[in-house]
């Protein structure tokens, strides 16, 4: 075991010319829920994207609760198990019902019989209110009810580490707060997490910190009400006023 859950060391990612991650560094501790704000194309999903070996990298180095993230290594399903992913647009497999796609991958992956991960699955779509759901497909469910079966399938494979991509972003306005409930549920049960969002009321309440990315940099972080109320760097306040 390390202490630190996540570390990043000079990671550099290029698209031909371009640097989309340009020498971020920074550490996340155990059970801290680390958010990410910035404007589009600024590398927060590449980043993310690189910690979970969906995505290769230049060059530096990302370390997983004590693995070392190579994208076509043999242990890069070990580091997936360790560090569950979400996404914008759920990415469910829309033929097999909520409780199957929750199912799947403790099964194929971690070897559980059918009876054990039907145990899990259905403990996990009552922990994110969805038990009366489980036989619904997701064309039947509305995006956030959608959303939560995909975080309840990541947990199914018992993380360590949580990467949000802008849960909320293809949401509507009046389903957004239900996604948000689990997450903070997620975080007060101590759950490791680096979430990518615009909503700043979640950051300010959840979060322990924020990092502002732009231009693949860290351009300031800082604690929430320390870097919402008083941003150090005209970038920062620029955008957080444009977000408010």
């Amino acid at each position: 075991m390390t202490a630190e859950m996540l570390t990043i060391d000079s990671v550099v990612k290029r698209y031909g010319a371009r640097a989309v991650l340009n020498g971020i560094s920074f550490r996340v501790m155990p059970g801290e829920v680390l958010v990410i704000l910035g404007p589009s194309g600024g590398g927060k999903s590449t980043l993310l994207r690189c910690i979970n070996g969906l995505e290769d990298f230049s060059s530096g180095r990302i370390v997983v609760d004590g693995l070392t993230v190579h994208p076509h290594g043999a242990d890069i399903w070990e580091v997936r198990k360790r560090a569950g992913m979400i996404f914008q647009h759920f990415n469910l497999f829309p033929h097999l019902t909520a409780r199957q796609n929750i199912e799947l991958a403790p099964r194929v992956v971690l070897r559980l019989s059918p009876a054990e991960s039907r145990e899990r699955a259905e403990a996990l779509l009552a922990r994110v209110g969805l038990s009366d759901f489980g036989r619904q497909y997701p064309g039947q469910l509305s995006g956030g009810q959608q959303q939560r079966v995909a975080i309840a399938r990541a947990l199914a494979m018992q993380p360590k580490l949580m990467l949000f991509d802008e849960p909320t972003s293809a949401l509507d306005p009046e389903t957004v707060g239900e996604v948000l409930a689990v997450m903070k549920e997620l975080a007060t049960g101590g759950m490791t997490m680096i979430v990518v969002t615009h909503e700043l009321n979640f950051a300010k309440e959840v979060g322990d910190r924020i990092m502002f990315m732009d231009a693949g940099v860290v351009v300031e972080e800082g604690p929430p009400g320390e870097l919402l109320s008083r941003p150090q760097n005209p970038r920062t306040r620029q955008f957080i006023q444009a977000v408010l």
